[in-house]
């Protein structure tokens, strides 16, 4: 068995890539290397694959999170509920806006704790909701708590493409959604891009003078307050749109890998953070009570694993000199010393989970995420 990747390009079938290559001639054929009618097209498709009145294109996830939060208003002096189990990204975005995140603990799944949310006393003015792993937060019960407190909701949704509760997509909720298409997300372009949805007309038009230095529509150069330069661009909408067309079949082999680990790893009472039908799948996490030990295993096999993360967001934004002490994390930090996430995509294929299971059957492995907690 050749060495197993986490994820990698070099699995992308010859015809995905052929796709891409015209989609990439149709840009440079245009000759609108920004903005543009592409650039469109891939807007309106996004939108009504989510059902969303309106999507905006911007440079990353990072930047759709900083956007949503100024154009809500948020800023200096408010306190913004955020995952304490989540990516650092969603932490930095709300401190750069000036306000102060406060971390909310996850559940088992690793998901903000509507529970603990409910149970604070602290005033926020908005809350982020990540959905991790590609599973969602109780969303339904995180709106009414939101609403009937006048609580502003931006989702990050950069680990759940597809996902949905109901007939109703991650991402349409609140506010505003915020979606990420690092390469490798579960809708991901070929370099950094992000987007915005939302389904409220002013802010969707605030949005997009925004992310175009605040300039006033159809007027390049008159503005309207201070904005920033995030736009996505047409080779990147050109590589979605092909990619979007093939999301669903995406996520169903998401669904179809995860069901295979899942039984296999039931049989060496392996735990795994619990599983949902409604994921997507973006990760499939497993927990070691010795990691370290299981992950060098694992590579001295040819299997490459991640971890999601290291640390907790809480501690990782401590460093820098600004927790403000209220945050709490006592599960995020277990599962930080404890997830492994193992290879998967929408081209793994059966004979690698099938090797990846046969490892997981080695008697040093099993010792190694059964045994004490290191």
């Amino acid at each position: 068995m050749n060495p197993i990747e986490f994820f990698s390009f070099k699995d992308t079938p010859a015809s995905l890539r052929d796709e891409w290559d015209k989609a990439i001639t149709e840009v440079l054929d245009s000759g609108y290397y920004i903005g543009g009618a592409i650039v469109e097209k891939f807007e309106k498709d996004w939108a009504k694959y989510l059902g969303a009145k309106h999507a905006i294109g911007v440079g990353n996830g990072y930047d759709a999170i900083f956007v949503a939060l100024k154009t809500l208003g948020i800023g200096p002096g408010d306190l913004v509920a955020v995952p304490s189990h989540t990516f650092v990204a969603t932490w930095l975005a709300v401190s750069a806006v000036g306000a102060t995140p406060i971390g909310i603990d996850c559940n088992e799944s690793g998901l903000m704790d509507v529970d603990s949310l409910e149970l604070t006393n602290l005033k926020f003015a908005a809350v982020i909701p990540v959905h991790m792993h590609g599973q969602m937060v109780d969303m339904p019960r995180l709106m009414e708590w939101a609403n009937e407190r006048g609580i502003k909701v931006v989702e990050d949704c950069a680990q759940a493409h597809g996902a949905k509760i109901g007939e109703k997509m991650a991402g349409t909720w609140g506010d505003f959604g915020a979606f990420s298409f690092y390469p490798t997300k579960n809708l991901g372009a070929i370099g950094d891009a992000g987007s915005l949805v939302t389904n409220i007309d002013e802010l969707a038009s605030h949005a997009r003078s925004f992310i175009n230095y605040g300039s006033v529509p159809g007027k390049k150069y008159e503005y309207q307050y201070g904005g920033i330069n995030s736009r996505l661009d047409p080779i990147q909408a050109a590589v979605l749109r092909v990619n979007l067309k093939y999301l669903d079949a995406w996520n169903d082999h998401r669904k179809y890998i995860a069901g295979r680990y899942q039984k296999g790893l039931d049989l060496l009472k392996i735990s795994t953070l619990p599983l949902s039908n409604q994921s997507v799948f973006h990760h499939i996490i497993v927990l070691s009570n010795n990691r370290d030990k299981s992950r060098e295993i694992l590579l001295e096999k040819g299997i490459k694993t991640e971890i999601h993360y290291p640390e907790c967001a809480r501690i990782s934004f401590g460093k820098f000199g600004k927790d403000s002490g209220k945050s709490n994390s006592k599960r995020a930090e277990y599962l930080s010393k404890r997830t492994l996430s193992l290879p998967i995509s929408p081209w793994i294929k059966d004979a690698e989970v099938d090797y990846i299971l046969e490892v997981f059957n080695s008697k040093i492995l099993l010792s190694s995420f059964l045994g004490e907690i290191q």
